[in-house]
């Protein structure tokens, strides 16, 4: 609060306050007091005046200044009552009385939105759990009728099973992103072999690259992935490297041999961010992103050219992944070429994992 704006919020009292001075002025003319007693008194008039307008004026300042600067400083804006001390003055008080009310009125309602998104979370994760069984039971069934039959069924077979696979694929996202709310309570970082990582990975998801007849490649270079370890939650990075080859076998070429490519590199020897010493790399040689659609691939829901082109794309897909690094305190970053490639690294920091929130 400025002094001129608080003059202009005086501006009616300042007029009054003259008004009154010109009249007593004018009374004492009028009864011919004593000139040095007239000027006396118009003096400790004003003088009054002013006093008041300047005490109201520095307590009024403290507590709106502090107000406004602390509302603009803080993160929680909401909480800013909590920094403010009770002020003397009606004004200040009725504010701070409205401000506990509407927080105390948000405090409620939050409160009550926080149990239904729990309760709806808990049903949507207790559903998927239950959903998963028959969809296990039905890929179980398929898979041994395609072993049983070698009739022309066995392509139909096959599709369903592919198409089981997927639903299954899907729901596991679903089940992720709900638990990613409160991964924390649910993740466990540990030291693993790069080697160990990329196995599960494998092992989880090779069924889905047969069905879609594409290879999995892994390229390392002169390291040893078996003596390389990092700091991470098994089984939430291989939910990561699933959704990332999901997305290459989504937006895989129609035509031609497709594959996916994990790439193993160390950045302890460079200079970029030495911290971050572990870098794998997801590369498919499917039909890549334009150009302008790679600074919003992260966005949640953003399908872009790509995804307005195929219909089975939600736009989670790397949402998901960027969320699920952040909290596990890996980086990831995207690059590509449309037509040709799409890069998809994750760097692993072995020193401050355990600053993750």
């Amino acid at each position: 609060m400025t002094i001129s704006n608080y003059l202009k919020d005086k501006i009616v009292e300042i007029i009054l306050a003259a008004v009154i001075c010109v009249i007593i002025i004018w009374l004492l003319l009028v009864f011919k007091v004593n000139l040095v007693a007239s000027a006396l008194i118009t003096g400790l008039f004003l003088v009054s005046w002013i006093s008041i307008f300047i005490y109201d004026y520095n307590r009024k300042k403290k507590f709106y200044n502090g107000l406004q600067e602390n509302v603009l400083q803080m993160d929680k804006a909401y909480l800013v009552l909590e920094t403010l001390d009770r002020p003397e003055f009606l004004e200040g008080q009725l504010i701070v009385d409205a401000l506990y009310e509407i927080d105390k009125s948000m405090a409620e309602n939050v409160a009550l939105y926080q149990n239904y998104n729990r309760d709806f979370s808990e049903y949507i994760e207790m559903w998927l759990h239950e959903v998963k069984l028959p969809l296990s039971a039905i890929s179980l069934k398929l898979h041994n009728l395609i072993l049983l039959d070698n009739t022309k069924n066995t392509d139909d077979i096959r599709k369903l099973l592919a198409e089981t696979r997927r639903i299954e694929l899907l729901v596991n996202q679903v089940l992720y992103y709900v638990r990613s709310g409160s991964m924390e309570k649910d993740y466990h970082i540990s030291k693993f072999s790069v080697a160990e990582l990329i196995h599960e990975t494998a092992m989880t998801y090779r069924e889905n690259l047969q069905d879609n007849e594409m290879s999995l490649l892994v390229e390392t270079g002169d390291i040893d992935i078996n003596e390389m370890f990092v700091n991470t939650d098994q089984k939430w990075f291989t939910f990561i490297m699933g959704q990332l080859i999901s997305n290459s076998i989504k937006y895989k070429k129609d035509e031609g041999e497709s594959f996916v490519k994990i790439i193993v590199e160390s950045l302890d020897d460079r200079s970029i961010e030495r911290e971050n010493n572990i870098r794998i790399t997801l590369e498919d040689n499917g039909i890549g992103i334009p150009e302008e659609d790679l600074k919003r691939v992260f966005e949640k829901s953003f399908t872009g050219f790509n995804g307005q082109r195929r219909t089975k794309s939600t736009g989670m897909g790397l949402y998901i992944v960027k969320e699920l690094c952040r909290k596990l305190g890996h980086k990831v970053s995207v690059d590509s070429k449309q037509g040709e490639w799409t890069r998809v690294s994750i760097i692993i920091s072995n020193d401050k994992f355990y600053e993750v929130v």
